[in-house]
């Protein structure tokens, strides 16, 4: 039995029509299907009148009845919330046409007949019940985001306040010894880490060619002219496969592009048989990232779903080297990211280097367990891994992020692969820039805030748990960590200019501050010679690096602003000019 018949015995059907022939017909269906017809009206006063009484599951409306207004009528009927077919005679006039344009739940024909009838209630009854399903499972969607906002809210101001009264307080005192002590921890960290990814990673079993799964790669793009075709054309390219056929799909959401985005799709979809091309339209278009994918993930048919921003550019080898890291138990894997146009400017490079940084860190937690975690772009995830885990949070600013600490939460691996690289363009100018970091920033609180007491209690390892909050707490502690750098380079320009005392005192054990001040430079030491520079452009790429990593203190205020004055979750898409690769 279905929902409604539980809570109220047999489906009613009601009836709007003065046509005796067909009401006759209609009561002889509805009995033989085992449903309770519950009687007529044509007048509009009764009708109003039986359906408050009755409160019918479904309601026949005769396009034929005479002395009503059609159209008044079944707008008034959609105050009732309940499906309405209409039984259309011979004739199809304006009127008729307006009426199937407001999405009646189907439409009959006369003569009337018996399956026709039935197969359309059957329809109609349970696509309404998924519909109050869909509703309520929406309703309790937004309120438990309306939650989160305000736990988002309340512990920004907190983290703000915190932040800003402990550096108060070692300015007033000037002693910010217990700064070293907290340091210490995000210091030994990124040391470990450091020393970790020296270490070789786990080699990949691959896969045997009958074996290797088929791919749907996803591509969203709003208002994405410039780079779309460079785009699609690039991975279309793929060497990627199976009994001499391309084992992949490349799906392309174009969610309520407004330029020439969809007139190019058109067009170059000629000459790529692996193409297909989905169209969101206002207002389902323009909510963000996760419920476009969760969109094309409806319609695909891999076994192994690939992300790739709008902007993105392989090499012809890319699929077949990263889709062996999927092979057993792992559940998704992340590419290297290096930036197509990083010789731009001084922006656009150091954005390449802190990509190589993160890789890094990835090589380390691939080292830990793999335990690492997705970006946006160069993504790989099982299709069955994303349904086990509820899919994309289409609320969620940064939806991989999400995506990944779910799939880790249920016991799952992410591994990462430094064999091939997507590139990708690098924003090259610092309001964009900012407005792109200040969205990540976001989407990292937003976990850590929300996630936390599920990490706390998640039947994971605690290497497992601490690799989860080191990484969504970066962020946190952002603040803090240049705050001692500026306290160590006051002091030091005091000592070699003045030869006066400390400014500010920081009377920890000497190991502990060497500790914190050093542990910044490992790291990328080895991030950036993986890339084999000559000595003296890795000394300049480090200490460009290390200034351009003070870009986080802005970032944190920003970015506290953003989370305490924001009404709503909102996704902000990075503009892809399309620069010189």
């Amino acid at each position: 039995m279905t929902e409604l018949e539980l809570i109220s015995g047999k489906p009613k059907i009601f009836a709007i029509s003065s046509d005796e022939e067909s009401l006759s017909l209609l009561k002889e269906f509805v009995e033989d299907y085992d449903y309770e017809y519950s009687g007529s009206a044509f007048v509009k006063e009764d009708v109003f009148d039986k359906l408050d009484k009755i409160s019918p599951n479904l309601i026949f409306l005769d396009t034929e009845v005479e002395n009503i207004d059609l159209e008044e009528l079944a707008g008034d009927l959609e105050l009732f919330n309940v499906p309405i077919i209409l039984i259309v005679g011979a004739l199809f006039d304006e009127t008729i046409d307006r009426l199937l344009t407001k999405n009646p739940y189907g439409f009959l024909l006369k003569p009337l007949e018996d399956g026709e009838v039935q197969r359309s209630m059957a329809v109609a009854i349970k696509k309404h019940e998924q519909n109050i399903i869909n509703v309520k499972t929406a309703q309790a969607k937004i309120k438990e985001k309306s939650t989160e906002l305000v736990i988002e809210k309340s512990d920004s101001s907190f983290l703000l306040i915190l932040c800003i009264a402990l550096i108060i307080m070692a300015i007033l005192t000037r002693n910010a010894t217990w700064l070293q002590w907290v340091l210490l921890i995000p210091s030994l960290t990124m040391l470990f880490n450091s020393i970790i990814s020296i270490k070789k990673m786990k080699p990949v079993v691959p896969y045997e060619e009958e074996d290797l799964p088929f791919v749907s790669i996803f591509i969203p793009a709003h208002n994405e002219e410039n780079t779309i075709e460079a785009t699609v054309k690039s991975v279309c390219e793929s060497e990627y496969y199976k009994n001499d056929k391309p084992n992949y799909e490349v799906i392309v959401i174009n969610d309520g592009s407004t330029d020439s985005t969809g007139e190019i799709l058109a067009e170059i979809k000629k000459d790529l048989p692996q193409l297909k091309i989905v169209t969101r339209h206002p207002p389902r278009s323009g909510k963000g990232k996760g419920f476009v994918l969760n969109d094309a993930l409806t319609l695909s048919q891999g076994e192994i779903i690939g992300v790739f921003d709008a902007d993105t550019q392989i090499k012809t080898d890319y699929l077949m080297t990263i889709m062996q890291y999927l092979n057993g138990d792992i559940d998704g894997v992340q590419s290297r990211v290096k930036m197509f146009n990083r010789d731009e400017n001084f922006l656009a490079r150091m954005q390449h280097l802190e990509f190589a940084s993160f890789g890094n860190t990835l090589i380390a937690k691939d080292n830990l367990g793999s335990t690492g975690f997705l970006g946006g772009n160069g993504q790989f995830v099982k299709k069955d891994a994303i349904i086990d885990c509820g899919r994309w949070d289409g609320f969620a600013v940064t939806e991989d992020l999400n995506l990944a600490i779910k799939i880790i939460l249920q016991g799952g691996k992410i591994r990462y692969c430094g064999e091939c690289a997507v590139y990708q363009e690098a924003v090259t100018n610092w309001r964009a820039f900012f407005r792109q970091r200040v969205r990540w920033a976001i989407g990292n609180f937003e976990t850590l805030f929300v996630y936390f007491p599920q990490i706390i209690r998640a039947k994971i390892p605690l290497l497992k748990k601490f690799n989860i909050l080191e990484h969504i707490s970066f962020y946190s502690f952002n603040l803090l960590i240049f705050f001692g750098f500026v306290v160590t380079i006051i002091n030091a320009a005091s000592w070699f200019i003045f030869h006066g005392p400390t400014i500010i005192r920081m009377e920890a054990p000497f190991l502990v501050g060497f500790l914190s001040v050093i542990a910044f430079f490992p790291g990328i030491i080895l991030a950036l010679s993986r890339d084999k520079p000559t000595i003296q452009e890795l000394i300049k790429d480090i200490v460009k690096y290390y200034i351009y990593c003070f870009h986080l203190i802005p970032l944190f205020f920003m970015t506290m602003k953003t989370m305490m004055t924001r009404k709503e979750r909102r996704w902000s898409k990075t503009e892809h000019k399309g620069g010189k690769k």
